[in-house]
């Protein structure tokens, strides 16, 4: 390729980090700044693909110039956490689980289908529910959708809605990063994980069916339902995808596959932790506060679709990659 072809080819996206940068250097905030570093990193290439074929002076000085202010503006410490994490919300972590497809389905599957299964199962025996819930979980939920005051009881059990609070995110991330790292047992401890946690909530939500009131337990769970279940199912894809570094390393070795699978897992663990922390502060201070039933429901399903469309749709036009399967 020629010097002016591949100044043709890529002067477009030269200008539009040129323009990014100018503004974010003058302190401006900007929604595209999210892309900055997706366009340094294409920056670099050209820079070093520009020294390599001999371009001249003049482009090769002049794209090494602007390698360096993006390269300033990413490792200023003024916002950086910010910035950090902005970016792994809105990119990062959605394109990683999108390139993961295959695991997140077969984690979904697993996950799902037992919960499923042992919400049938109950129905028809109750056994299987006493087979798998303790003496402390049933008590748990009789407080919680018994005849009681669910609110009186969970204030009775933790003391307030912070408390509340506090337990879940101690009891639901500790999941999550237990079924993360189980994953290391080539595969086999994430898939025991998310079967066991399936199996789990499948038989409390059998168990309300049983002896329980399914109104005020939907009524309940409506709301943080999508981002608990879901967040959990992610952790169980980032075990998945350490464990196939396990098991398939390819022409890498165990140990350097394993650090690859982990810095591609990386996002999906912070961004299933996230979902599951945001799950808890609604479970802990609204999903047992009075209100309509229809209300919560209507929540529930509006929290379902945005987590859908988030997760479909966000951090689209920059390189996915697929994931393996």
């Amino acid at each position: 390729m020629t010097q002016q072809a591949f100044t043709e080819q890529n002067q477009k996206r030269w200008a539009e980090t040129e323009a990014l940068a100018a503004a974010l250097e003058k302190g401006g905030k900007t929604a595209e700044a999210v892309r900055l570093p997706m366009l340094y990193r294409q920056l670099c290439a050209d820079s070093a693909l520009a020294q390599h074929r001999i371009y001249g002076e003049k482009l090769c000085g002049e794209l090494n110039a602007l390698v360096i202010r993006c390269r300033n503006l990413l490792a200023r410490e003024e916002g950086a956490a910010a910035w950090r994490v902005a970016t792994l919300l809105l990119r990062d972590f959605p394109v990683a689980l999108r390139r993961e497809w295959r695991l997140f389905a077969l984690a979904m599957l697993l996950f799902f289908g037992p919960m499923a299964g042992m919400v049938a199962a109950a129905k028809y025996d109750p056994r299987w529910i006493f087979s798998v819930l303790g003496p402390e979980e049933m008590r748990m939920l009789d407080g919680m959708y018994g005849p009681g005051d669910e609110k009186e009881f969970l204030r009775g059990e933790f003391g307030s809605d912070f408390g509340m609070f506090g337990h879940y995110i101690e009891n639901n991330v500790s999941i999550g990063l237990r079924m993360a790292g189980a994953g290391v047992l080539a595969m086999v401890g994430a898939l025991f994980a998310l079967a066991y946690q399936g199996v789990v909530i499948g038989a409390m939500q059998g168990y309300v069916h049983y002896a329980g009131d399914t109104e005020k337990f939907y009524r309940f769970v409506s709301g943080h339902a999508a981002f608990e279940l879901v967040g959990i199912v992610i952790c169980g894809t980032a075990g998945l995808r350490l464990g196939q570094a396990v098991l398939k390393p390819g022409r890498m070795s165990r140990g350097d596959a394993l650090a690859e699978a982990g810095r591609q897992a990386l996002p999906l663990i912070y961004g299933g932790c996230l979902l599951v922390f945001f799950a808890a502060f609604i479970e802990g201070f609204w999903s047992a506060s009075p209100g309509s039933t229809q209300v919560k429901y209507a929540v529930g399903a509006m929290n379902w679709l945005l987590l859908a469309v988030y997760l479909c749709g966000c951090g689209r036009g920059g390189k996915e990659g697929s994931g393996a399967a």
